[in-house]
């Protein structure tokens, strides 16, 4: 059998823990580079992850969940150009950049978190965008909300840069 063929086992051997209103969620992932996150908790569904703030994705009990990004708006360097929408089941989730290092969570159009990252997650070195974001919850969230929420971030960071800082940044990668 070629080693091409061959299914590979992946062992998630580094760790963090995030706090939620319904314990500690558990965010396991491999070394780095880092292709694949698992979120889970107490009560929560598993949520697995594939990191990144342009082509991340999701999904939660082995089902893919769509992370929409409107192609049209895919060279707009506004933040709000950078919001990611999913579906599960009968709920949408929108995770909306309001800063450079922050973003709210929002059910149906409803606000359920805010996030905090720090500027550390824009470094090229870390592979995982939201491992350090901290969220503060309101009341009334589900279990599926925290593991979504969680996984929203994890994969795609809390914040995003404006449009001055992105067309800054673009010029200093194209001349560097």
């Amino acid at each position: 059998m070629s080693i091409f063929t061959k299914r590979r086992q992946v062992r998630l051997s580094h760790h963090f823990v995030a706090d939620s209103p319904f314990g500690p969620v558990r965010i396991s992932h491999d070394g780095w580079p880092s292709v694949i996150a698992l979120v889970q908790g107490p009560g929560m569904p598993n949520v697995t992850v594939r990191p990144g703030r342009d082509d991340g994705g999701l999904s939660i009990n082995r089902q893919t969940v769509s992370t929409d990004r409107s192609a049209a708006r895919r060279w707009d360097p506004r933040r709000s150009a950078r919001t990611r929408t999913a579906r599960v089941g009968d709920r949408g989730y929108e995770l909306r950049p309001t800063g450079l290092r922050r973003a709210r969570l929002l059910r149906d159009g409803t606000p359920i978190a805010e996030a905090r990252g720090t500027l550390r997650s824009y470094s090229p070195f870390r592979d995982i965008p939201g491992s350090d974001a901290r969220l503060s919850w309101t009341p009334g969230v589900d279990p599926t909300d925290v593991a979504m929420g969680q996984a929203l971030v994890v994969a795609f960071g809390a914040g995003a840069p404006g449009a001055l800082t992105a067309l800054t940044f673009f010029w200093l990668d194209w001349i560097g």
